[in-house]
């Protein structure tokens, strides 16, 4: 289950990862940093839905 600190995690880890690498990560990247963050529990699909939600946020062209 997401909590509030593992989704600002995973934005952190988002923008950390396009100002290091100059491109975005893949939605498998964002969900295998998840699960690590999680210490490999299993995310519903509407985890899976939020993690996509966050990754499209934080990759979104100004």
């Amino acid at each position: 289950m997401l909590t509030t600190k593992i989704t600002y995690a995973l934005a952190d880890w988002i923008r950390e990862w396009r100002k290091c690498r100059n491109a975005n990560p893949s939605l498998e990247d964002c969900i295998k940093f998840t699960e690590w963050k999680i210490e490999n529990n299993e995310l519903t699909d509407g985890d899976r839905m939020i993690i996509e939600s966050i990754l499209l946020y934080e990759t979104e062209e100004s």
